[in-house]
This record gives structure tokens, C-alpha cells and sequence, in this order.
């Protein structure tokens, strides 16, 4: 049945309900689930086992801590190293390139200092080739 039949469905006569109780009858006496002393070992072994959840959590912490701040020094410490090594670098490439300007300018005025001489050579060469009454 579906729809709106399963809702109008008649209901059962009450003799024909089960009753399900919750607690037993009282003509029983309720017995103890523990004994005193499985009471108590069962609370110490709880407690046993929060105190050692507990320790274990705490060196967790601890641990992760210590290598929160190991990491950190580490990347640090790489960090400081890269960048002194970088500027060593960068003053050893300026370093360089002020080598290399001087030496491109000191060839340079050989160059024209050679161009010069070679002009005043050439000067001297034509005017011993002319005769000498010109």
C-alpha cells in the first residue's frame, strides 16, 4: 500500500501490541554490573590509559614544536648563507665588469694612440716619397 491507503490502514486491536519494557520486572532484584573491585580496575585502567593519551599528546606537542623551530633556523641560517653568497658574487661580478671598462678603454686609447702613430707614419712616409724641392 502506498499514498493515502497506508495512512488510513485500520489500526491492530491493543491485544495484538506487543509491549516491549525497558526495565525488567521487579519481581527480580537488580543485580550489580561490577563488583567493587572491577570497579575500581576499570577506573584505573581509564585512568591509566587518559594519563598516557595525555603524555603522548604533551611529547606530540613538544616534538613538533622542536622541529617547528628547527625547520625554522635551518631556513634561517640557508637563507643568511644564499644571500651572502649571492652579494660575495654580485661584488665579484662588479668587481669584474669595472676590470673589463678599464680594459676596454685602455685598449682603446692604444688603439687610437697606434691609429695616431700610424697617421704621422704614413704623414712622414709621403712626405719623403715627394721631392725635395715641392
Amino acid at each position: 500500500m502506498s499514498g493515502f491507503n497506508a495512512l488510513s490502514k485500520p489500526l491492530k486491536p491493543r491485544s495484538e501490541v506487543a509491549v516491549h519494557t525497558i526495565h525488567p520486572t521487579l519481581e527480580e532484584k537488580p543485580r550489580a554490573k561490577y563488583s567493587v573491585p572491577d570497579w575500581f580496575n576499570h577506573n584505573y585502567a581509564i585512568s591509566y590509559d587518559a594519563e598516557r593519551s595525555r603524555n603522548v599528546s604533551h611529547q606530540v606537542r613538544q616534538d613538533a614544536r622542536r622541529l617547528a623551530n628547527e625547520t625554522y633556523n635551518e631556513s634561517w641560517w640557508n637563507k643568511h648563507d644564499n644571500d651572502v653568497r649571492i652579494s660575495d658574487r654580485l661584488d665579484e661580478i662588479d668587481q669584474w665588469r669595472k676590470t673589463l671598462e678599464y680594459t676596454i678603454q685602455d685598449i682603446d686609447r692604444e688603439i687610437q694612440a697606434i691609429q695616431t702613430a700610424k697617421e704621422q707614419c704614413e704623414r712622414y712616409l709621403e712626405h719623403m716619397r715627394s721631392p725635395l724641392g715641392k
